[in-house]
């Protein structure tokens, strides 16, 4: 029998990008590459989302996104954010689409720090394409060794990552645009980062800031001081349902015994901070039943469990949100042995303002 609840969705991809065609000037498959450009961008002085936009591939922007978001709908999703739009190209050309209808899903925009304009930036007012604020980089990945610790990698003596902007600096940047209203998400996977990240949401904002509802993506490693912050201050955890999984060999070896909090997804929850997740698509699943059963079963693609585990309930409430829209499922996802979530069908997806 089909179940109906909170439709999904996905906080944190790059879906645009990955449909306009657009290839990273990195290879993914290679940390070496990843790691040699993160160097790279930090000797400029830059961050990952100052830098200038690779080239759209395709000539027909506006069908290529419009397959894009149709693709998310099949999958389950009602919303997406694009998680640091690089090029204005991509509003212009979903807002062509959306001169024409409605929309596959409702998308969400966090623009690059670097083509961010306080100036030109305008909400829409539109639930089915809105501008929702500034992405910033904090910091690298776990990986490639070049996300910012407060101590060095347990398999790299005296590397501790790279940090690309302090909180100082970060609040610099950020405030502008926090006093005329965008919500400020930020890169941060080292806990260096993450101390930085909420240094400067302090500066912006004072000790409080729930209203405003700054982000921060990733959070991966955690510490109780770090995650008990977060929910003081009012800041949101964006995580990714798969990357406890998919990190595990690379993390245990650079983290070594800061693993028995990093990736813990519980230890924000169980401190009172609001958690919601996405994708990291291209680099993850896009299909939000995939991301939900590694939630649930820490499994890889071996069967063996490998990551901390969330229950349905708590995973449900992360990757959904009623406001959105309606995803109806095959089955119910709570009566479902956990292994299986991923073979539930997608019936049908009802975006709200359908």
């Amino acid at each position: 029998m089909a179940w109906e609840g909170p439709g999904f969705v996905d906080h944190h991809t790059h879906l645009l990008r990955v449909a306009a065609g657009v290839r990273p000037c990195y290879d993914l498959a290679q940390s070496g590459s990843i790691a040699d450009w993160h160097r790279e961008v930090a000797a400029r002085g830059s961050t990952p989302m100052d830098e200038p936009p690779e080239p759209i591939q395709t000539d027909d922007l506006p069908a290529s996104l419009e397959a894009g978001l149709s693709q998310a709908a099949q999958l389950g999703l009602v919303q997406l954010t694009e998680a640091g739009m690089r090029e204005w190209a991509y509003f212009d050309a979903l807002r062509d689409l959306r001169e024409r209808g409605p929309l596959p899903v409702r998308v969400r925009i966090l623009v690059a720090s670097g083509a961010a304009d306080i100036e030109v930036m305008r909400h829409t007012g539109d639930p089915w394409l809105e501008i929702e604020g500034v992405k910033f980089y904090a910091d690298g990945w776990v990986g490639p060794r070049t996300c910012a610790l407060c101590y060095p990698f347990d398999d790299r003596a005296g590397d501790s990552g790279i940090l690309f902007m302090d909180g100082p600096t970060l609040a610099r940047r950020a405030e502008p645009y926090a006093l005329r209203g965008w919500r400020l998400a930020t890169h941060a996977i080292g806990d260096k980062a993450i101390e930085a990240a909420l240094d400067a949401y302090e500066l912006i904002y004072g000790t409080g800031c729930r209203d405003a509802a700054p982000r921060i993506e990733h959070a991966q490693v955690l510490r109780p001081d770090l995650a008990e912050r977060m929910a003081e201050m009012g800041v949101v955890a964006c995580i990714q349902p798969s990357f406890a999984v998919s990190d595990a060999p690379a993390a245990w070896e650079a983290l070594g015994d800061r693993m028995a909090t990093a990736y813990r997804w519980s230890l924000l929850l169980d401190a009172g901070v609001r958690v919601i997740a996405g994708s990291d698509y291209p680099i993850e699943d896009l299909a939000p039943l995939a991301g939900l059963e590694r939630l649930v079963t820490g499994q890889d693609s071996s069967g063996t469990k490998v990551a901390p585990i969330i229950d349905v309930v708590d995973a449900l409430a992360m990757m959904t949100d009623p406001w959105a829209g309606v995803t109806v499922l095959s089955d119910d996802p709570h009566a479902v042995d956990p292994g299986d979530l991923h073979a539930l069908e997608v019936v049908e997806t009802r975006p709200a303002g359908s």
